[in-house]
């Protein structure tokens, strides 16, 4: 069998090996809790890792590898490999590690791959939910639901942005790091943003709060200080669904990413750097 090689056909494998570490996660979680002997941390005490994450990992790498054995691997527990043919998959095996231990719905698995260009395609999946964002580059968004066993549309729905927003009315989605020094800076952030927004949400995924973005169910969300593999899928789905994502060096968030809906963008980058705030 050919390895898939258009941009629909690498979509594709990623929503195959997302949906079945979704199910891996879904099997493992009913035996962890963020007290389990299985749960470790990374930045700091109150940033787990489990089994779970890792196991993930390799269902995902070792797919890739049997389908794409030239590609280049970046995974968040470590995966690394270099590219032979020009391509890297992007790797969150579990994003909202905390809310998985907690038996919470907003956890998820995000996929992308990427060429020189940035990313081709994404996936994010939510297993809790079987709701999956995906995204080709050019070529638009979409959010379905998927299981293992069968694939449903969401009304066979395309995501596209028209709804206009000001920051009265805009609903903003942010995330806080796991140090508590940047968590002191990121909350003196908040005391101005807050009573200019219709309100706040910090659900703990930034793939999620990047799809909310894109299907509406969100105005905006922003990190100063994001990791690749949290954001790759999510900001092409937002982006292919029409919303303002400004990420990367040379912009405003070299180390982050905003995503927003295109009449929310400028004010909202405005009141997030201004230059006294460090965050």
């Amino acid at each position: 069998m050919p390895a898939p090689s258009t941009p629909a056909d690498l979509c594709d494998l990623a929503v195959r090996l997302a949906v079945a570490a979704g199910e891996e996660l879904l099997a493992r979680q009913q035996s962890l809790s963020i007290d389990a002997a299985a749960v470790e941390t990374k930045s700091s005490a109150s940033d787990p890792v489990s089994a779970a994450d890792r196991a993930s990992e390799k269902l995902i790498t070792d797919g890739l590898t049997a389908e794409r054995p030239g590609d280049g691997l970046l995974g968040e527990e470590g995966a690394s490999r270099p590219s032979a043919t020009g391509l890297t998959w992007v790797i969150d095996p579990l994003d909202g590690t905390v809310n998985y231990l907690y038996g919470r719905l907003d956890w998820c698995v995000s996929i992308a791959v990427e060429d020189e260009q940035g990313a081709l395609a994404g996936v994010v999946h939510q297993p809790p939910t079987g709701l999956t964002w995906s995204a080709v580059r050019d070529a638009g968004a979409c959010r379905a639901v998927r299981t293992p066993y069968q694939t449903v549309w969401d009304g066979g729905r395309s995501l596209s942005l028209q709804r206009q927003v000001g920051l009265e009315t805009a609903l903003v989605c942010t995330g806080f790091s796991y140090l508590p020094d940047r968590r002191a800076e990121q909350a003196a952030l908040l005391r101005n943003l807050l009573p200019a927004v219709r309100d706040l949400r910090r659900g703990g995924s930034a793939a999620l709060d990047l799809c909310s973005v894109a299907d509406g169910t969100a105005d905006a969300y922003y990190e100063h200080l994001i990791q690749p593999w949290d954001v790759a899928a999510g900001a092409l789905i937002a982006r292919e669904a029409g919303a303002t994502v400004v990420r990367g060096p040379g912009t405003a968030f070299p180390q982050g990413i905003l995503a927003a809906a295109p009449s929310l963008a400028a004010p909202l980058l405005d009141l997030l750097t201004t230059p006294r705030r460090s965050v």
